[in-house]
């Protein structure tokens, strides 16, 4: 949880300044004493609403007039901090409702009457604004920028395992190709990227163990999970997806999966940082072909 300012700050209570302070002097009685041992309970998540809001009701009586002995200024300024967290828990609790109520199946028109509003499209802009605001679990929401990028993102992901799937015979034999290379490791380990890796000098002064590349590994290890996928698809699948229906569409998804991770690893051959094919030009350009299409070379 946040604080509002330096506990220590020109000699100051700190509940004054502090939140979780503030939350510790709605906890005392009048004279100063804990009611309890609630220390354990200042966790945002655990405080007691119930005696929060009996000290609050308290502080405010005794702020009118109206019960003694009067408010002190610790009172006033740490109920104002109160109010804040209050706020801030009451619209995500708000929030995560509202999400609750549309996942039970509840109508907005319902959703409207116990939000005292006047139609469905104010509880629908209700929510929406809460849901731009704040979340139940504390989480800052995207922006609208953020939310672009991010539907970009998706599309170009689903975008790219779409064309794996379409040139799975193309990926499938340039892998083959690839790790038949015998020295495919070596040559991975004597890459500009590799002696980039292992540059950094040991605290002693010597120098670091030579770097063992790991996408070599990875993508011999994607090529014989294709292999098992094609002998026998229906074991690669859990009973609850071949349930859903559509096997035929299930198979194509796990297929796409496996080839659009082999395409992102075959990338590394592609690039000459990462691996020098310049003595197998044939099977460089093979490997270069697959990244000659948009969505392969535009994604960032």
């Amino acid at each position: 949880m946040k604080t509002t300012g330096n506990p220590h700050r020109s000699g100051r209570p700190e509940a004054e300044i502090d939140r979780e302070r503030a939350w510790g002097h709605m906890l005392e009685t009048p004279g100063g004493t804990r009611r309890r041992d609630l220390l354990a309970d200042l966790q945002f998540d655990e405080k007691r609403l119930g005696e929060i809001s009996r000290r609050y009701d308290q502080i405010c009586r005794r702020a009118q007039g109206r019960l003694q002995p009067e408010v002190s200024e610790t009172d006033v300024l740490a109920a104002l901090l109160v109010i804040r967290i209050l706020r801030e828990k009451l619209l995500a609790d708000e929030l995560m409702l509202i999400t609750l109520a549309r996942s039970m199946g509840i109508t907005w028109t319902r959703l409207a009457d116990a939000l005292e509003m006047k139609s469905r499209q104010s509880a629908e802009r209700r929510h929406l604004q809460l849901s731009q605001s704040t979340r139940a679990d504390g989480s800052r929401p995207r922006t609208q920028n953020e939310r672009v990028e991010h539907t970009r993102e998706r599309r170009s992901r689903h975008a790219e395992r779409e064309r794996a799937l379409r040139n799975a015979q193309a990926i499938h034999a340039a892998a083959r190709d690839l790790t038949a290379v015998p020295d495919l490791q070596q040559r991975a380990n004597r890459s500009p990227e590799a002696a980039l890796m292992a540059a950094p000098v040991n605290q002693d002064g010597t120098a670091p163990e030579p770097v063992d590349m790991t996408w070599p590994s990875a993508l011999k290890e994607c090529l014989a999970e294709h292999l098992r996928f094609r002998e026998n698809p229906r074991a690669h699948l859990s009973p609850e997806r071949l349930d859903v229906g559509d096997e035929k569409w299930q198979f194509q998804q796990h297929e796409a999966d496996i080839l659009h991770r082999m395409l992102g690893l075959l990338r590394y051959a592609a690039d000459p940082r990462h691996m020098d094919l310049s003595d197998h030009p044939d099977l460089r350009d093979q490997v270069a072909r697959l990244y000659k299409g948009p969505t392969i070379r535009n994604r960032r």
